[in-house]
């Protein structure tokens, strides 16, 4: 009853998945993300209580509303304490609930906004300040004319002031493209009716000439999506790129498009090393600011940035490791009107 209610409320404006049993959605949201979780306490299995710590623990921005038909204050207490935003209680009125999910859903967005800002001012700081001192140094020795006893040429000094200046650029112009895709919405004037198979197609093309050993094999079946092309284009080349710098060899990249329930698939495999198993989950995410302290090149921003792509078009990508080793990224885009087409080629 409830899941039929929340369809005819929000199924209009918002992309819904409806589960049925608390583990169910443990999984679901691993790979749905949703901004938040409408959630009922009396659920098969694993109750309410336990699913929203487990939410929280792994997603402290996702928002949720507790939904009960027991008003008791015990209850409501539980719920807060599992980290629940909101309670709400059994028969509720329609309206407010509408009311409650915009309240929290701009909440989510502003508060994961602003957990980008800082981790974008942190990330800057520590990848800015090693190539800013080598263009500074380069550039005062060349303006004092003695660099003899530097061991380096003038040629040498120019060399490494264009690279720092190059590299500086291209963080600057990867971190505001980041907040770009995170802090604004899919235009619905600039979206139109892709098949995802000939985008995948089309990029692979476009990264084999960069490529000299390494294969892109895309198999699967037309798959109609809703979307911005250029930026598609952009996270589908992000994951390939990054798959054949993975890969060496005679390996070969793997890509298959297909459609399921009302979604687009999109898996990308490669045999490269296989990263360890407890950086999967946030291997698409902007690091932490310890983790910031490790990573190594601007590149790192790459898949933050596909990500963010495709959770503006309503879409989730994930990674796991398959069985023989490498890594295997999942994307799943709705499907434009649903509609699911079988392969004419």
């Amino acid at each position: 009853m409830i899941q039929g209610i929340t369809s005819e409320l929000l199924g209009y404006d918002y992309d819904l998945e409806l589960v049925s049993n608390g583990e169910e959605a443990i999984a679901r949201i691993a790979r749905f993300r949703p901004e938040l979780v409408l959630l009922d306490l009396r659920l098969p299995g694993i109750d309410g209580y336990e699913v929203c710590a487990r939410i929280k623990e792994q997603s402290p921005f996702v928002k949720v509303i507790l939904v009960s038909g027991n008003s008791l204050a015990v209850e409501r207490l539980r719920g807060y304490e599992c980290g629940a935003d909101d309670y709400v209680t059994k028969p509720f009125d329609p309206h407010e609930l509408l009311a409650k999910v915009r309240v929290f859903l701009r909440l989510s967005f502003a508060e994961e906004i602003g957990q980008l800002k800082s981790n974008l001012i942190t990330l800057l700081a520590h990848e800015t300040r090693t190539p800013l001192t080598r263009v500074l140094s380069s550039a005062q020795l060349l303006q004092g004319g003695d660099f003899d006893d530097s061991g380096h040429t003038q040629a040498d000094l120019i060399d490494i002031i264009v690279r720092g200046t190059q590299r500086l650029n291209t963080i600057f112009e990867k971190s505001m493209a980041l907040f770009r895709e995170q802090a604004t919405d899919a235009d619905p004037e600039v979206l139109e009716e892709l098949d995802l198979l000939m985008l995948v197609r089309s990029e692979a093309k476009r990264v084999l000439p960069l490529q000299t050993t390494v294969a892109i094999e895309v198999t699967g079946t037309p798959a109609i999506v809703r979307g911005n092309e250029a930026a598609l284009r952009k996270a589908i080349g992000i994951l390939l790129d990054q798959a054949l710098e993975r890969s060496s060899g005679s390996q070969s990249v793997v890509v298959e498009v297909s459609s399921r329930e009302g979604h687009a698939l999109l898996d990308v495999l490669d045999r490269g090393p296989a990263p360890q198993a407890t950086d999967l989950s946030q291997i698409f995410e902007l690091f932490t600011t310890p983790e910031i302290q490790h990573h190594s090149t601007e590149a790192d921003l790459d898949r933050p940035i596909c990500s963010a792509i495709i959770r503006r078009h309503g879409g989730s990508v994930i990674a796991c490791l398959p069985h023989g080793g490498g890594l295997l990224c999942q994307v799943s885009l709705p499907l434009a009107d649903g509609q699911e087409l079988r392969d004419v080629s």
